[in-house]
């Protein structure tokens, strides 16, 4: 069964409108007739309602992150998402409605009925809308290339101004605040017309907040006060480089940093506290007197990640509540519990204790939340979710809304196209040799040894060097990151693998994934010494749980060059290399027998406007000796060199399938696999041992596809550790949007279990 694409929004056939500073901006597009000037007079007009408006990033033009709105109980349910896909921005709430940026080649502001998810109407912008939106008497807000002012009703382009408000904005007393990158500027628009009020070069790196008539800026390293009314500097005072907006509450002004939380009061810049800690990237909250924040700190020599609640007045730590999944992010209190929404998680944490009440964990990133009426609307992907009250449990969702594939579409008989991919179950047998040349005369040992014949779930293989300075005095060298020798790769003929060394987790220039992997490694130079006696050595295994391990022959070189002089000087050095082999061979296993079939029930059909199309087949099913196996094959339909973007890896990365009943598959990308990334369960299921969405940064992935050019990608198939096993025929949804010039779309395909003995 094949079912007609979600269109998510089309540049095509769409009225330009004229109006303001920025020319030719896209006429909104209605839905079912529901967008209407007239908005609830009923729903939200009393701050002080308890259901509460969120009209600004963070809450309001301070940046508190504060509501007297309570949020969901239990442990969290999806009652409705959005159709729409891109970077993740922070919704605002007014009148029954939610507003949001979004989309990943076609951006557009978007607003929803805060009840049921019904889109209402769609603003196109055509450039990422920043984070930072704001809603105030009837006008939506929005940031990207310009400022632009939406009619909240309709959608309808009241006024827009060409400047660079990269950061953000903040509304107040009749006024937008914007603040762009790079030299700035930074200036006031009066909210109603978009005429300016003041402008100020003065570079800035967050997005502003506006509190008893003043703004509050962040430079690279200082923080700065502006007169509200005039622009005019009334204060700037140091801090280290910082990530997150200022925080304005009772007189005091609060920002995170790469280093410290740094407490300023409000009207003189005057120091009064810090906090040390690592809180770059941190949106801090405050209420009644407390900030909660979450972020990093050092305590003997070893980084927690974790939540804080921390005095305002004196910097004092109430509480901390550490978790791996904690960290930078943003951090809005809400009635007596603290949600903090990490990169792909949403912790609820009681407000006075710190104790975790439930958290949910997503594929995608995770925007800013906001809380309104029992609910925590927060963006995923740029999909805006609506989470009630629920029972989730140890991350896992339940959800009312639907995928766009259909679960229940009617499972054909399994085929297999077969492969001949290597799982690596029963091992690998490992042959290797070396050779180590150094310059003569050179006052170095250089010793280098590859230990063991086997990786297996019990053995592994090492290969370690050692350079001993034997001369009188100290030997200097540079090296990529990390010290001392960088990274060691070691390249096959159709394979790459990077053996591991915790080196790589402690250097803070490598990115590490979970599992002895690296996801991308920081373009320095670094420089080492080697003092007379010692001697530098670096150890690298090769395991079950290298990354991309693959039967294969692969060389290695390490070479380096030691000096007496200084780094980088045009001394005389002597060189060394280490050059080798490893030669990887698996055992072959017995052929097993299949334990669940695989079939693909539905493929999301696309829409013709669209530039590729995409196939999905099923190569291995699950059997008592591998996972299944399954191929998804994108391919540029046109005859034109185009672009198409999505979040994450190319062909998919969509890799968590949701089931029936809180049941999940989870695809584990074949070009990243290694075997002891899977264990056998009881019930004859192959279950991963990390979950490969929560080791990807965020961000979109764009591509340049010739006509004809295709691109495919494996995926180990295996059952999610957090949920009950699949079941004969349950159908697993896996969707992601894409974008081209012309469109963004929803493609996905239902995936079903089936028992092979019915």
């Amino acid at each position: 069964m094949r079912r007609r694409a979600l269109l998510l929004g089309s540049a095509a056939g769409i009225a330009a409108s004229a109006t303001g500073c920025l020319g030719r901006v896209g006429a909104p597009e209605a839905v079912d007739g529901t967008a209407t000037d007239d908005l609830d007079d009923d729903a939200g007009d009393d701050p002080d309602d308890p259901t509460g408006d969120w009209t600004q990033f963070q809450a309001d033009a301070a940046h508190t992150g504060a509501t007297a709105a309570a949020g969901p109980d239990g442990g969290g349910r999806v009652r409705w998402w959005s159709d729409t896909w891109g970077l993740p921005t922070g919704p605002v709430i007014t009148d029954g409605r939610v507003y949001v940026g979004s989309g990943l080649r076609n951006q557009s502001v978007f607003a929803f009925e805060r009840a049921t998810g019904d889109r209402l109407w769609r603003a196109p912008i055509g450039d990422d809308v920043e984070r930072a939106l704001a809603v105030d008497d009837g006008t939506v807000y929005a940031s990207a290339s310009g400022v632009y002012a939406l009619d909240a009703g309709t959608g309808e382009t009241e006024w827009t101004e060409r400047v660079d408000a990269s950061w953000g904005l903040a509304v107040a007393d009749g006024a937008v605040v914007a603040a762009s990158g790079g030299g700035g500027p930074i200036l006031s628009l009066d909210a109603s017309t978009g005429e300016e009020r003041w402008t100020r070069e003065i570079h800035t790196i967050t997005t502003p907040s506006v509190a008893d008539e003043r703004v509050f800026a962040v430079g690279n390293d200082d923080l700065i006060a502006l007169d509200a009314g005039t622009g005019e500097t009334e204060w700037t005072e140091s801090i280290d480089r910082a990530g997150g907006a200022p925080t304005v509450a009772d007189g005091t002004v609060v920002v995170g940093t790469r280093e410290d939380l740094f407490a300023h009061d409000a009207a003189t810049g005057d120091r009064e506290w810090t906090l040390e800690g690592s809180f770059r990237g941190t949106d801090v909250a405050t209420s009644d007197g407390t900030i909660y924040l979450a972020g990093r700190q050092r305590e003997d020599d070893e980084w927690l990640s974790r939540a804080l609640a921390v005095d305002a007045a004196t910097g004092d730590v109430l509480w901390t509540r550490d978790d791996d999944g904690l960290g930078a992010g943003s951090v809005v209190v809400a009635d007596g519990i603290v949600y903090v929404a990490t990169r792909h998680r949403v912790y609820a944490i009681d407000r006075a204790t710190g104790d975790v009440e439930w958290w949910l964990r997503f594929q995608w990133p995770v925007g800013s939340p906001a809380v309104s009426d029992g609910t925590l609307y927060v963006t995923v992907g740029g999909r805006l979710l609506a989470i009630g009250s629920g029972t989730g449990r140890a991350g896992v969702w339940p959800f009312d809304a639907e995928p766009v594939p259909d679960r229940d579409a009617a499972p054909p008989e399994p085929s297999y196209v077969g492969s001949d991919f290597p799982f690596g179950l029963a091992g690998f047998d490992v042959r290797s040799d070396w050779d180590v040349a150094v310059d003569e005369g050179a006052p170095i040992d250089v010793s280098f040894v590859i230990d063991g014949d086997r990786v297996d779930d019990d053995e592994t293989v090492t290969l370690t060097l050692a350079v001993t300075n034997e001369g009188d005095e100290t030997l200097r060298f540079t090296t990529g990151a990390p010290t001392p020798f960088g990274i060691l790769r070691l390249r096959g003929t159709e394979n790459r693998i990077v053996p591991w060394t915790p080196s790589y987790e402690d250097s803070g220039h490598v990115h590490t994934a979970p599992h002895l992997g690296i996801t991308g490694v920081n373009a320095v130079a670094l420089s080492a010494e080697l003092p007379p006696g010692e001697t530098m050595r670096e150890t690298y295994t090769i395991s079950e749980e290298t990354h991309g391990i693959r039967p294969d022959t692969y060389d290695f070189s390490i070479a380096q060059t030691l000096s007496t002089g200084d780094v980088g000087g045009d001394g005389d050095g002597w060189e060394f290399e280490v050059t080798g082999t490893v030669e990887l061979t698996a055992d072959e296993p017995e052929s097993g027998d299949v334990v669940h079939d695989l079939v693909v029930a539905d493929e999301v059909d696309l829409p013709t406007t669209f530039l590729g199309r995409f196939t999905v087949d099923v190569l291995e099913p699950v059997t008592t000796t591998h996972p299944g196996l399954i191929e998804v094959t994108f391919e540029n339909v046109t005859d034109e060199r185009s672009l198409v973007t999505s979040l994450r890896r190319w062909p998919l990365g969509s890799v968590l399938g949701l089931g029936p009943d809180g049941r999940r598959l989870v695809l584990l990308p074949a070009s990243t696999y290694a075997p002891g990334f899977v264990t056998r369960t009881d019930d004859g299921w192959w279950e991963p041992t990390l979950l490969p969405h929560e080791s990807v940064v965020r961000g979109r992935s764009t591509t340049a596809y010739d006509p004809g050019e295709t691109t495919t990608e494996r995926f180990i198939v295996t059952t999610h550790p957090g949920t009950d096993a699949p079941r004969n025929g349950d159908g697993y949804a896996f969707e992601q949007g894409f974008g081209d010039d012309d469109v963004d779309v929803t493609w996905g395909f239902t995936l079903s279990t089936l028992d092979p003995d019915g």
